[in-house]
């Protein structure tokens, strides 16, 4: 993700100095997206730095669980520099996630029009491939953005899910080694392998792959989420009294970090008001 902001707010603006822009740049690349999202919000249209601020919204919108909000910092970006590449594909990856895949698809069109090897694009494009039921084209694509980037986080995320959602654990387990041989202290090489360990059964050593990425990134939102609702499953109704505890804290700091996955929070609340109970404290 940091390249496509790196080479984003190159391609738009000169250096930044003490501005809301430096601000929420530092705040993104430590991972607070809540406060990228605060930090964002009073720009003005009319302000010089409001296209990369808004592409910093969306990215961190998207980073929230906040495809719709992501969708409109997006537009807004685009509204002003239509042939923003990284807008584009920040779009068409909300779009994605909002399951709206036929405006996804032309988005997604013109922007490997304009960067046939942008690898953003192409791991979007592989994904709405395989959402549309077209595994095999899926894999085509997120196969050739792995060989331009085979040390992209976001790439290799992108091609472990097309590879899980084609029933390959094989194949996705290989990517998630080879990620985490390439860049051993990232937090998605061990996210990634713990989701695919995940997928194959193997519960107890995806908790500890899961902590391991959080080890290494406290605040990795998608890693609180995963590792609270398996150990939420795994509680046995809650019987499990310390995997009921973990689950609980996962959701939590998710929830602290300004996670927004609505579904989530609906189940959460109702668990919040019986956590007494279930914990028998």
């Amino acid at each position: 993700m940091l390249n496509v902001l790196t080479l984003f707010t190159a391609v738009l603006a000169p250096t930044f100095g003490g501005t809301p822009l430096e601000l929420a740049t530092k705040a993104f690349e430590a991972g607070e997206f809540a406060k990228v999202v605060e930090l964002t919000a009073p720009t003005k249209a009319e302000e010089a730095d409001f296209p990369r601020l808004q592409y910093l919204a969306g990215e961190a919108q998207l980073a929230l669980d906040a495809p719709a909000e992501a969708e409109q910092a997006f537009r807004n970006v685009l509204a002003q520099r239509p042939k923003a590449v990284p807008a584009q594909v920040g779009l068409a990856r909300a779009l994605i996630a909002l399951a709206r895949t036929d405006e996804a698809a032309p988005v997604l069109e013109a922007a490997l029009k304009a960067e046939p090897k942008d690898v953003g694009a192409l791991t979007a494009h592989g994904l709405l491939l395989s959402n549309a039921g077209k595994p095999d084209e899926a894999k085509k694509e997120l196969e050739q953005a792995w060989k331009l980037a085979p040390k992209d986080a976001l790439v290799a995320r992108g091609y472990v899910e097309v590879l899980l959602r084609s029933d390959d654990v094989p194949g996705a387990a290989a990517v998630a080694e080879t990620f985490m041989t390439a860049r051993p202290k990232h937090p998605m090489g061990p996210f990634l392998m713990a989701w695919t360990m995940e997928r194959d059964g193997e519960d107890e050593q995806a908790i500890e792959q899961y902590q391991a990425a959080l080890q290494l990134d406290a605040n990795f939102l998608d890693a609180h989420k995963n590792l609270a609702i398996l150990c939420h499953t795994l509680s046995n109704t809650y019987r499990d009294k310390e995997r009921t505890k973990l689950a609980y804290a996962h959701y939590e700091r998710y929830f602290a970090l300004g996670g927004k996955d609505a579904e989530l929070k609906a189940m959460y609340d109702g668990l919040v008001n019986f956590k007494d109970q279930i914990l028998g404290s």
